[in-house]
C-alpha cells in the first residue's frame, strides 16, 4: 500500500507541474513575442550537375548569427575581421549584392553564416539602387562548355568576345550558406528598423552592448555531392522506402507547331523544313525571383506574335505548290547547358519527334522531323534593347563558309523583310562566333544547317541583368506607361517595347511567308502579315506585370482560373523538375493553339483527340466573357500544336558518362516544405545567458527536492482512512 501511495504522489506531482508549465495557447503566445517572423520564401537553394553541387544550404535547424545591414564598404572589414559578435547574418542593398561582394562573405563562413539582399523595386526610377556594371549569376560565357565551341581553341571560352561582361557565374558556385532575397517591405522594416538601427548598429564606431538582434536562417537541402550521387542516393533510398526522393533532374516541355499537317505515310523531303525558334525560360539566384523581360520574354513574344500573323495566310502557304514546312519552336530550360533544343535534337536523331510513330502505326501521326529534313534555322534571342540602334544578325564563320550562298539569302531577305517598318537588322561581324544560341545544339550534329540568330546586340549582350532577379520591363521600356492609369488601362497601353516586338514579328513573319513559298509578299499580303500590336501588349502585360489579365483567362481551363486572378508576381521562367510542367510552358502552348488553330463546336466532354487521327491537339478553355458577369463561353480548339520534353538525353541514356560534358547534367535539391524560414529575435549578453541557466538548475534541483520530499512523507500527506472490520450478522 505504501508503495501505491508513493506512486499516486509522483503522478500527481507530474501532472501538476505539467500543468503549471505546459499551456498550448500560452507556448504560442511566448514564442511570437520572443520570434518575429519574416515572409520571404524567397531562397538560394542546391543545384548539382555531373561533377558538383551549386547554391546554397542551411545546418539543419538553421544558421543563426547577429544582423549586420553594409551601408559602406568599410563594414565588409568590421564583419570579417573588427565585429566581436560574430558570426554574423549580413543585409546588403541589391547594388552591393555583386559576384566579388558575396565571394568574399560565403568564404567566411567562420564569421558569416548567412546574408540576406534587399531587392525591393527602386523609387523614381532611382538607377544608383542598381549594381552599376550590372549583375548576372551567369557566366561571363554563358553555356561554353555545352554549346558548339566548347573543344574550339579559337571560340572556345569566348577567346574571340565575351558576350555577358557582367556575368559572376554564381550559378556554378556552392555558396554553402543560407542567402535570402527580401522584397517584401515589411519585412526590411523589421531587419531594418526594428532589428539592426534599434540594436545592433555601431555607435560612433563602436559596437552595441547587448541585448543583440540575431536572424535565424533555414533551408534545409537533402541533397549533396553531385547529380550523379544524389540519383544513386534516391534510388536506393526510393527502394528501401518510397517517396524518399532527395534530388530531381531539371526539364519541363518544349512547344513546337508546323505550318503543315503531313501524316507520317507521305513523304517529307530534306532540307524541306524552316525552324524559327526562341527559349522561354531564364533563371536567377532566388525562388520566385525569376524577371526575364530581355532574357527570354522579349523574343518569345516576338515569335509567338510572328506566328499569329503567319497563320492569317496559312491557306495560301499550304496551297503553294513545293512550299517549305515553317516549324516555330519554344525551348525550355537552355539556362542550363541547353535542355531543351538538346532533347529536341536527341529525339530527331531516334526517330520520335514530334511524335513517337512506334505505339501506333495504324493511326495517323505527324511525320517525323529529323536534322535532315531542316532547311535552315533563325533564332530569336534577347531582342528588348537596340545596339546603335539595331538589331543584329549573327552567323557562325565555319557554317557561312559551308553554306555561304544560303546565309546570303537569309540575311538579304531578313534585311529586306524590314522595309517600310520602323526597325533596323545588321549584320554582325562575320568573324564572331554564335553567341549563346539554342541552334548550336543542332549545329553540333549538322554543321551545315544555316543558321542565323537575331539579338539586340552586335557583341557583348546589351542586357546588364541578363539570367538575374533585375532583368525588368521598365528597363526595355515595356511598361513606360503614363502616371495615374489603372490596371486595366495598363493592359491596353501600346507601350514602346510593345512597338518594337510588333514591328519585328512583322518584318520575321513577311520573312518567313517569302522563306516559304519562294514568292514575295504583295501588299495584300504584307497588310495581313502585320503583326498584331493590341496582342503584343496584352502578352507583354500578362507575362511581365500579372498573369491575372484577360488574354490569359481565356486561353486556361476553368479548373486553372483562380491561380491567374490569385497571382500577386509575374509567373517564374525557371525551368524547374522534370516531371512538373511549368505556367509558362503551359500558357505559351495555349497562345499558340489559339493563334495556329480553329475553334471547333464540341463541348467540354466531347474536345478531345480523334481515336484515329493524332496529328491535331485538342484544348478546352474558359474562352471569351458572355455579358457583364463572370460567365465564359468556352472553347474547343483545334490545333496542330505539339509538346515534347525538354529532358536531358543523359537522364534517359543507360550508363551515362556524368564527366563527359556532352548533355546536360543538371538536377535540384529537394526541401522540406516548411525548411524555408526567417526569422528575428533578441540575444542576451553571455553573463544574462549564464544567470538564465544557473537559473533554471536551481528550479531544476528545488524540484527534485521537493519531489524527493513529498515522496519520503507521502504516506502521511496522502493519508487514507481504514475500513473498520464488522461482525458479520445473521439474518
Amino acid at each position: 500500500m505504501a508503495a501505491l501511495r508513493q506512486r499516486c504522489s509522483l503522478w500527481l506531482l507530474t501532472i501538476l507541474m505539467f500543468c503549471l508549465y505546459w499551456n498550448p495557447a500560452g507556448s504560442v503566445r511566448t514564442k511570437t513575442k520572443i520570434y518575429i517572423d519574416l515572409k520571404t520564401q524567397s531562397a538560394c537553394f542546391r543545384t548539382f550537375n555531373g561533377t558538383h553541387q551549386m547554391g546554397c544550404a542551411s545546418s539543419q535547424s538553421g544558421n543563426v548569427g547577429i544582423v549586420y545591414y553594409i551601408q559602406k564598404s568599410e563594414d565588409f572589414d568590421w564583419i570579417l575581421n573588427d565585429g566581436p559578435h560574430a558570426p554574423y547574418i549580413v543585409v546588403m542593398d541589391t547594388k552591393d549584392f555583386i559576384g566579388d561582394n558575396v565571394r568574399r562573405l560565403y568564404k567566411r563562413s567562420d564569421r558569416v553564416t548567412g546574408i540576406m539582399v534587399i531587392s525591393l523595386p527602386p523609387k523614381n526610377d532611382n538607377s544608383s539602387s542598381w549594381p552599376q556594371d550590372g549583375f548576372s549569376i551567369s557566366d561571363s560565357c554563358p553555356n561554353d562548355q555545352a554549346g558548339l565551341y566548347r573543344d574550339s581553341k579559337v571560340y572556345g571560352g569566348c577567346k574571340k568576345t565575351k558576350w555577358n561582361l557582367p556575368g559572376s557565374g554564381l550559378i556554378r558556385e556552392d555558396l554553402g550558406i543560407p542567402v535570402f532575397a527580401l522584397s517584401d517591405e515589411s519585412d526590411v522594416d523589421k531587419i531594418l528598423k526594428k532589428c539592426f538601427f534599434k540594436f545592433n548598429e555601431r555607435d560612433n564606431g563602436s559596437s552595441r552592448g547587448y541585448p543583440l538582434c540575431a536572424a535565424e536562417l533555414k533551408i534545409q537541402m537533402f541533397g549533396a555531392v553531385d547529380t550523379e550521387v544524389c540519383l544513386r542516393r534516391s534510388n536506393q533510398a526510393f527502394s528501401l522506402l518510397p517517396g524518399s526522393i532527395i534530388c530531381d533532374p531539371m526539364g519541363d516541355k518544349n512547344n513546337h507547331v508546323t505550318m503543315m499537317n503531313t501524316p507520317q505515310n507521305e513523304t517529307r523531303a530534306n532540307d524541306s523544313v524552316i525552324i524559327v525558334g526562341a527559349r522561354m525560360d531564364s533563371t536567377a539566384l532566388f525562388t520566385l525571383e525569376y524577371r526575364s523581360s530581355d532574357t527570354c520574354v522579349s523574343g518569345f513574344v516576338t515569335l509567338l506574335a510572328a506566328m499569329e500573323a503567319l497563320w492569317r495566310v496559312k491557306n495560301m502557304i499550304r496551297n503553294t505548290a513545293g512550299a517549305k514546312d515553317i516549324m516555330f519552336a519554344f525551348f525550355h530550360g537552355e539556362s542550363y547547358d541547353y535542355i531543351g533544343s538538346s532533347s529536341m535534337v536527341y529525339s530527331m536523331q531516334q526517330g520520335t519527334f514530334p511524335q513517337d510513330l512506334n505505339s501506333d502505326r495504324d493511326d495517323l501521326h505527324l511525320h517525323n522531323i529529323d536534322l535532315q529534313h531542316i532547311h535552315q534555322f533563325v533564332e530569336l534571342n534577347q531582342v528588348g534593347y537596340r545596339d546603335k540602334g539595331s538589331l543584329w544578325m549573327h552567323t557562325d564563320p565555319d557554317n557561312r563558309r559551308a553554306k555561304q550562298a544560303q546565309i546570303k539569302n537569309m540575311i538579304d531577305g531578313l534585311k529586306a523583310a524590314t522595309q517600310g517598318l520602323n526597325v533596323s537588322l545588321q549584320e554582325a561581324d562575320q568573324t564572331q562566333p554564335l553567341p549563346p544560341a539554342s541552334s548550336q545544339r543542332f549545329l553540333m550534329e549538322r554543321a551545315d544547317i544555316p543558321v542565323v540568330v537575331v539579338t539586340d546586340h552586335q557583341a557583348e549582350y546589351t542586357n546588364k541583368f541578363y539570367n538575374s532577379r533585375l532583368d525588368l520591363a521598365e528597363f526595355i521600356n515595356a511598361t513606360d506607361y503614363p502616371p495615374g492609369l489603372t490596371e486595366a488601362e495598363k493592359y491596353d497601353f501600346v507601350t514602346t517595347q510593345a512597338e518594337m516586338i510588333s514591328e519585328l514579328a512583322t518584318a520575321l513573319a513577311r520573312y518567313l511567308y517569302e522563306a516559304s513559298t519562294g514568292v514575295a509578299p504583295d501588299p495584300n499580303v504584307k497588310d495581313t502579315l502585320t503583326a498584331n500590336t493590341s496582342t503584343v501588349t496584352h502578352m507583354l502585360y500578362c507575362f511581365l506585370v500579372s498573369p491575372n489579365c484577360e488574354l490569359l483567362k481565356e486561353i486556361v481551363p476553368h479548373y486553372n482560373s483562380e491561380s491567374l486572378e490569385t497571382a500577386l508576381l509575374p509567373y517564374p521562367f525557371y525551368v524547374g523538375i522534370h516531371g512538373d510542367q511549368s505556367q509558362i510552358s503551359a500558357l505559351i502552348y495555349n497562345l499558340m493553339a489559339r493563334f495556329t488553330g480553329e475553334l471547333v463546336d464540341l463541348d467540354e466532354s466531347h474536345c478531345k483527340t480523334d481515336d484515329h487521327d493524332k496529328r491535331y491537339s485538342y484544348l478546352y478553355v474558359q474562352g471569351n466573357k458572355v455579358g457583364s458577369g463572370k460567365d465564359r463561353q468556352g472553347w474547343c480548339i483545334k490545333s496542330l500544336v505539339q509538346d515534347s520534353d525538354a529532358y536531358s538525353p543523359a537522364f534517359q541514356i543507360d550508363d551515362y558518362d556524368w564527366k563527359s560534358g556532352k548533355y546536360s547534367t543538371w538536377s535540384e535539391s529537394r526541401w522540406a516544405k516548411d525548411s524555408l524560414k526567417v526569422r528575428l529575435f533578441l540575444v542576451p549578453s553571455p553573463h544574462l545567458q549564464l544567470l538564465t541557466l544557473l537559473s533554471g538548475l536551481v528550479v531544476l534541483l528545488l524540484s527534485m527536492i521537493i519531489t524527493y520530499l513529498i515522496a519520503k512523507r507521502s504516506g502521511e500527506i496522502f493519508q487514507q482512512q481504514q475500513p473498520s472490520e464488522q461482525q458479520p450478522t445473521s439474518g
